[in-house]
């Protein structure tokens, strides 16, 4: 039996690994002389097309493309914080003040001239545009979760003598001459933080209003001179020597700031307009580009639904889908990544302060654009659908809770499908899985509640089946439906996860590959309920196989090539070590949390040391916690937990702990009322209570400490009662056990 374990590990592992050495061939860009980035807010793919945008559809054919996500979390991600987060290549914060203020040497600001408000701010002078907020920036995001430092590619880029400049001028006031500055909250060249240095200068380009002409027909009457634009652009990119100069299609900017301005077919006239000049312009700028020597980033800053365009032209890149080590899925990258990849091309070093990773190129069959498409209105069917399936699911199993509350005082008949409802309930999780394999449950939502109850209703009967002939085995059938799913998917690159309901979306900058915290809270608990249902059917001579189950789960969930999950490590770990104890028969006290508590640590470590083992266009954000871990910086590591707590609770952060430790106390003293009724004289024989505490002890920690170190809140320990629900039920209404 032992060796059964053992080999069953083995497997799951060489199976993991196999998994990880079969990803695409990846190709690296460069080297490149200059990188041009042209930044296209709002830009997306359904936008783009050869009669539409044939300067771009031409870029585009020659280019590695992809989605760029631009937010996380699911609150749209402001202009500023975009190019601050370029800037930083990592996560970046708004200051409260003067947000988008950036200047040329020349212009004022509140009756005060540049030169003047810098050196008043910062103490220094400037020779080159200056971002005024600069101080208030810095300790912002000092202060933030996120710990970023904006400029550092900026910086890094001075260091290394590149030349750099910005090109942008997206103000929105209307009735005020070209000659003179903007009002307050009009000014938005926040573009020049991209590549600003820490300092908050950039000492080439042009953001003035020079840039603008007048145009009754464009939003608030102005837009880009294309002339003005070029000629700003060639001074800086014509100069000898290695430089990267930043375009900003401003246009596209100014079209969605009068959005509330304009009736919604003005709107759309007007944003057709916008993609027109920034398509010529970009056939312009594009005369220019050596592509043999030169590389062309085309970047939206924000998107209406999350996902923006995303394309790279450079040397020794030819098509494909763009991906990084940060997202590791084929078609998707950050923000973040814009920063490490401009360095990555020039040749530079990558500074530790930046998160973000690189951007290299996959290959690709089809049509690349309809793919991403495709995925783009899935991520908006999922988000649409999402609330209504959850309050079905919590309807359903708030029914079944009922019906076992009111016991006798339901009819025989009902009673009867108690059993099978709760069997169908657990296999209403693989169904929400299984519907990414059929395109036509993405259009129809009459023929995607047709998959998920058929499969449901086939999980059910098989279960029934199977329980009638041999008790206990169909509620680890149902259970097990759910972990073999996940598990499967997770094999073959988790391509069920990919905007399905418990799964993630890909408009929503959290993960990419693995498990989303939804399917994790489904697939943890799964595990969990799975070990204790062994154990209640087979006692403790099936210990062996729970042990090698529970280690499976941790592996799937964990392994950089699978899921590379830190906050699921972080939770599975002590919560498995708890139920098997627990199982085992040992009392659980102070010490056996702690030491299950440092296990988890510990396994964290042994898997970013794995991470770190792989190629560095593979490696996850584990390899970074591992290295922090193994050089005993445990500051760094706080700082990421820290993020996933703000990620969850916000400012509120202490309110919410609050709350939650007075409903965790409340939760252990009722559940310590129930355990004493459950193994009191009165308790029924197969309500034994080693499983019961195993069941409180597991999911309480899975729960507990799932909703501190996963950034999705309550909705993790919520997630988890999907599986609870119908297994607590199982094991009320099942008849007596054999062992």
């Amino acid at each position: 039996m032992r060796r059964a374990a053992l080999l069953a590990l083995v497997l799951v592992a060489l199976v993991g690994v196999v998994t990880g050495c079969s990803e695409d061939r990846v190709t690296e860009p460069g080297p490149a002389d200059r990188v041009l980035i042209v930044t296209v807010p709002g830009l997306t793919w359904g936008d783009v097309s050869a009669e539409r945008t044939p300067n771009l559809q031409s870029l585009v054919d020659r280019s590695a493309i992809g989605d760029v996500s631009t937010r996380i979390g699911t609150f749209r991600q402001s202009t500023t914080a975009a190019y601050l987060t370029i800037g930083a290549g990592t996560r970046s914060v708004v200051p409260d003040v003067d947000k988008g203020v950036a200047l040329n040497p020349d212009e004022v600001h509140g009756g005060v001239p540049a030169a003047e408000l810098v050196r008043r701010r910062t103490g220094g002078a400037v020779d080159g545009i200056a971002y005024i907020p600069v101080g208030a920036t810095m300790d912002a995001n000092a202060e933030s979760p996120f710990g970023s430092t904006p400029g550092t590619l900026g910086q890094a880029l001075a260091d290394a003598g590149v030349r750099r400049a910005v090109i942008a001028n997206a103000d929105a006031a209307e009735g005020f001459p070209t000659d003179a500055p903007p009002p307050d909250g009009a000014y938005k060249r926040s573009a020049a933080t991209a590549l600003m240095d820490q300092d908050g200068v950039v000492p080439e380009g042009d953001v003035g209003r020079d840039l603008l002409v007048d145009d009754p027909a464009a939003p608030f009457g102005r837009r880009l001179s294309e002339d003005a634009v070029v000629r700003a652009f060639q001074r800086s990119w014509t100069e000898p020597g290695r430089s990267v100069v930043l375009v900003e299609a401003s246009d596209l900017s100014r079209a969605a700031a009068y959005e509330s301005r304009a009736s919604a077919d003005q709107q759309a006239a007007l944003t057709d307009a916008a993609i027109a000049d920034t398509d010529a312009l970009i056939g312009r700028l594009l005369d220019d580009v050596d592509p043999a020597h030169d590389a062309v980033l085309v970047v939206a800053t924000t998107a209406p639904g999350g996902l923006g365009v995303a394309t790279m032209q450079a040397p020794d890149v030819d098509g494909g889908l763009l991906r990084s080590a940060s997202t590791r899925r084929s078609g998707y990258v950050y923000l973040a990544d814009v920063a490490p990849t401009v360095l990555q091309l020039l040749g530079e070093p990558v500074p530790d302060g930046i998160e973000g990773t690189a951007i290299d190129a996959v290959p690709a069959r089809g049509d690349r654009v309809a793919r991403l498409e495709r995925q783009a209105d899935a991520a908006q069917v999922r988000a649409a659908r999402l609330p209504l399936v959850v309050t079905l699911v919590i309807l359903a199993l708030l029914i079944l809770v009922i019906v076992v509350v009111a016991g006798e005082r339901v009819g025989p008949r009902v009673r009867a499908t108690i059993r099978p409802l709760s069997f169908a309930a657990l296999g209403l999780v693989p169904g929400t899985f299984l519907a990414a394999l059929v395109p036509a449950t993405q259009s129809r939502a009459l023929a995607y509640a047709a998959l998920v109850v058929g499969v449901a209703a086939v999980v059910g009967a098989v279960s029934t089946l199977v329980d009638r002939r041999w008790p206990g085995i169909g509620a680890l059938v149902a259970v097990g439906s759910v972990l073999v799913l996940v598990a499967a998917d997770l094999l073959v690159g988790a391509p069920l996860q990919v905007n399905t309901i418990f799964g993630y979306s890909m408009a929503v900058a959290g993960r990419f590959t693995g498990l989303g915290n939804l399917a994790f809270a489904l697939f943890a608990s799964a595990g969990v309920c799975f070990a204790v249902l062994v154990h209640d059917r087979f006692g403790p001579r099936a210990m062996p196989w729970i042990g090698a189950s529970l280690v499976a789960v941790i592996l799937f969930e964990g392994l950089p090539m699978l899921g590379a999950d830190v906050g699921g490590v972080l939770s599975v770990v002590p919560a498995f070590a708890l139920t098997f104890l627990v199982l085992r028969g040992r009392t659980i006290g102070w010490r056996e949390v702690v030491a299950c508590g440092l296990l988890g640590v510990a396994v964290v470590a042994l898997l970013g040391l794995l991470d770190s083992s792989q190629a560095a266009s593979s490696q996850t954000h584990l390899a970074r916690i591992g290295q922090h871990l193994a050089h005993g910086r445990l500051d760094e590591v706080g700082t990421i937990l820290w993020r996933r707590v703000h990620a969850s609770f916000g400012t509120s952060a202490l309110l919410v702990w609050l709350l939650c430790l007075s409903l965790l106390g409340a939760a252990l003293l009722q559940a310590g009322a129930v355990a004493r009724n459950l193994i009191g004289p009165d308790a029924p024989v197969h309500d034994r209570p080693r499983e019961v505490v195993a069941l409180a002890v597991g999911l309480g920690a899975l729960a507990g400490i799932g909703l501190v170190v996963n950034d999705s809140s309550i909705a993790v320990p919520a997630t988890m009662l999907i599986v609870i629900v119908p297994v607590l039920i199982l094991r009320r209404t099942a008849p007596e056990a054999v062992s």
